[in-house]
């Protein structure tokens, strides 16, 4: 490699404007001049010859295949950069990777490996520049790449921990399209040389050593032409170590398999064929690792990686001291100020590289896109071993509904049982009307204390009574005179009056109270006065009602909208949490790479919840119906549609979530900040039309509102779909659900 100062010399000498007395003078400038004019002189008649190559070919299609050079390459990386916001991880990093080597990527943690990999591998995109993976970028259409041409162990184990080893290797077999027979070869094999337990051993239950050689085992299952392994070797014993080394040194020998693989333990990267120098999203310097220790005279590669790195520190510091040689990038090529003593493996072009185009027939494209029934039942069985081996889980989220709506049933909308009333009746008679018409409050939910006048207000401010119910001395004459005599005084309206003091905290209580002595003067009156007693009735009479009976409690308005709100919330909080987890521990990661699309994956576990969320609803019906009578006067199939409808919209909504979101926490407060206003504003447990109009607006758009209605006129109704408050509700429920699906798969193709 060139210095640029010496061929910046060159340059001068060969134009003019640099003396040869000059040069002789300076003996030991005529030395590291004759370098960089032979390859200057070389450069020039490679260019020249190129372009006559270039001028014959100019008819030939640029959206052809890769050239055979590209193809003789297993990895082609050229002025790649990726950033997170503001921050550069990957600048402008050029990486070669031929095919049939082992290509040793060493470097500090953040140093940008695990970045490099997964743009690499096509799960990140990169911001500028190029990359080629066996002949065509990562996610071209066709290509397998993420998929069964590469095998990737990520840094994470990523690996289920309620699978068995059987089952981990037998799912990533499913998805790279093995046969049963194959799978069942490749397991033996591998067990066999990692070294593991007996396959039907539960992931959670090995070591931290033996779960790292599980993992690796699942890269290698499908022998992909090409394998990488982000620090396979991390907690493995010494012997399996080189174990590891001498299988990855045998496969490649054939030259069909190509390895990339990070490593902590810079010594063991010299049985690589090449090594690549990684610091602050740079490539140091890319050769064999023998060259590389020579070219520093180091005896081992860790000194060679601290020289380069103490030189890569004084140009940087040279280059931000020295401003007039010019502001220099870091790029791995003699323009950045790369030392010459640098190895590098390619030869850097004089003039930019052309960037080959690819293109694919449309009926491939279609194919791409599409999702494949293969992956979507690979995730399936996945998502039903889980619930196998997690039985107390599966009981809960069965029966956590039934719990819900028992106690929704049992705890709201009731009568109060048992409250207490202070009753002052001043009438010593035992025939008087004010014992008469005591008798006829209901004794089970309204529990009479006789006491004085100052005890019974006593009382009250005390809170041990809810109200008073006061009768005067002479009440039963008074009244008498109230119903016969057609004109009479205040006193005597005042006297026959049944006096009440309500306390008027809870407003449910005194509603009931006032009822029941309603209930109780009406009875005492028809009582006492039997065909008389029209004449101190009301003038307004309520008829048999139109839909419902005059018996309804509050209980049969608030059960439709909650079996919605239980059914949505229950499949949010479990979609949510799932995906965020997976995440997390690289399970998603693994399974892109493995060339499962964001689509498949949210299909699957759409599919899989269904069944979840089916018993779910039969047991919800079940005991809303039978149990706690609930009446129902439309069809059952309406209704089981529209509680699924409202499963699987809940089941999009967590996708959205667990798409934006990376931890629990984050997930669970925003379900949580989802879940009252939804519950208060959606007319569940009380009517819309008592929301204020600026928050109406937002209440008729809500996933909830129309569907809780809707299923309210099928139940109590009788409705069907030609009514329009009833297949609104499916329309807006169906709307939703197609909003929160494109959403969530946009974010995670985003993400991805």
């Amino acid at each position: 490699m060139l210095r640029l100062p010496d061929l910046q010399t060159a340059r001068r000498w060969m134009t003019g404007d640099v003396s040869p007395w000059h040069l002789l003078l300076n003996p030991e400038r005529l030395g590291a001049l004759v370098k960089p004019v032979f390859f200057h002189l070389a450069t020039q008649v490679g260019n020249n010859l190129a372009g006559k190559l270039k001028g014959e070919k100019m008819k030939a299609d640029l959206e052809a295949p890769a050239s055979p050079a590209a193809e003789a390459l297993a990895i082609r990386c050229r002025d790649v950069c990726r950033s997170y916001g503001k921050l550069k991880v990957l600048s402008n990093l050029d990486l070669t990777v031929p095919q049939g080597y082992i290509y040793g990527l060493l470097g500090p943690s953040g140093c940008g490996k695990t970045t490099l990999l997964k743009c690499i591998v096509g799960t990140l995109k990169i911001s500028q520049g190029h990359i080629s993976v066996l002949g065509k970028p990562p996610g071209f259409p066709g290509h397998e790449v993420p998929g069964k041409m590469v095998g990737y162990m990520p840094q994470e184990l990523a690996l289920y921990n309620e699978f068995t080893i059987s089952d981990t290797l037998t799912f990533f077999g499913r998805i790279h399209g093995l046969t049963s027979k194959d799978t069942q070869e490749r397991m033996k094999f591998l067990i066999e040389f990692l070294d593991l337990p007996q396959k039907h051993s539960l992931v959670r239950s090995l070591s931290g050593g033996q779960k790292r050689r599980v993992s690796l085992g699942a890269a290698l299952l499908q022998n992909p032409e090409l394998l990488i392994l982000d620090e396979p070797t991390v907690g493995v014993d010494p012997v399996l170590r080189s174990k590891i080394w001498q299988h990855l040194v045998e496969i490649v020998k054939a030259g069909k398999v190509s390895v990339i693989i990070t490593t902590h333990y810079i010594e063991e990267a010299r049985q690589a064929n090449v090594v690549g120098l990684m610091r602050n999203g740079h490539l140091l310097a890319e050769g064999p690792p023998d060259v590389v220790m020579k070219q520093h005279n180091s005896s081992t590669l860790e000194h060679a990686f601290l020289q380069l790195c103490e030189t890569s520190d004084q140009v940087d510091t040279k280059q931000g001291s020295s401003p007039q040689d010019g502001v220099l990038e870091k790029s791995q090529s003699f323009k950045s100020g790369r030392d010459e003593s640098w190895p590098i493996l390619r030869v850097e072009p004089g003039s930019p590289e052309e960037v080959p185009k690819y293109s694919a027939e449309w009926k491939v494209r279609a194919r791409h896109v599409m999702p494949k029934w293969r992956n979507i039942a690979a995730l399936m069985i996945k998502n039903m071993v889980r619930m196998k081996r997690m039985p107390g889980s599966l009981c809960f989220q069965f029966l956590l509904p039934v719990i819900q709506i028992t106690l929704i049933c049992l705890c709201i909308g009731g009568e109060p049982n048992g409250i207490q009333v202070a009753v002052v009746d001043n009438e010593t008679s035992l025939s008087s009307f004010s014992k008469s018409l005591l008798s006829f409050i209901d004794s089970s939910s309204v529990h009479q204390v006789a006491l004085s006048h100052n005890e019974a207000f006593n009382g009250v401010y005390n809170g041990e009574y809810w109200g008073v119910i006061g009768f005067g001395k002479n009440f039963t004459s008074y009244l008498t005179k109230r119903m016969i005599q057609r004109q009479v005084s205040r006193e005597v309206i005042d006297g026959g009056s049944v006096h009440v003091w309500l306390d008027l905290t809870n407003q449910q209580i005194a509603f009931m109270l006032r009822k029941k002595l309603q209930e109780a003067f009406q009875a005492f009156v028809e009582n006492k006065l039997g065909s008389m007693s029209h004449l101190v009735a009301l003038p307004i009479k309520f008829e048999e009602p139109i839909y419902g009976s005059q018996n309804r409690d509050f209980t049969t308005f608030v059960t439709p909208g909650s079996v919605l709100s239980i059914t949505f919330y229950l499949a949010v909080g479990l979609t949510a949490l799932s995906f965020v987890i997976e995440r997390k521990e690289g399970l998603l990661n693994r399974c892109w790479v493995a060339g499962v699309s964001s689509l498949e994956t949210i299909l699957a576990h759409l599919f899989s919840q269904l069944f979840i969320i089916s018993v779910q609803i039969l047991l919800l019906l079940l005991f809303i119906l039978l149990v706690f009578k609930i009446p129902n006067e439309g069809s059952l199939v309406l209704i089981i549609i529209l509680i699924v409808l409202q499963g699987i919209t809940g089941i999009s909504f967590g996708l959205v979530i667990s798409a934006s979101i990376d931890n629990e926490q984050s997930a669970n407060q925003a379900a949580l900040g989802m879940f009252y206003p939804n519950l208060m504003m959606s007319g569940i447990i009380w009517p819309v039309e008592c929301v204020p109009y600026p928050l109406r607006y937002i209440s008729l758009m809500l996933p909830q509102t129309y569907a809780s209605e809707a299923l309210r006129c099928i139940m109590y109704r009788g409705w069907g779909l030609s009514q329009m408050m009833v297949w609104r509700g499916f329309a807006v429920t169906i709307g939703w659900n197609i909003f929160f699906l494109i959403l969530a798969t946009v974010i995670f193709k985003l993400r991805t």
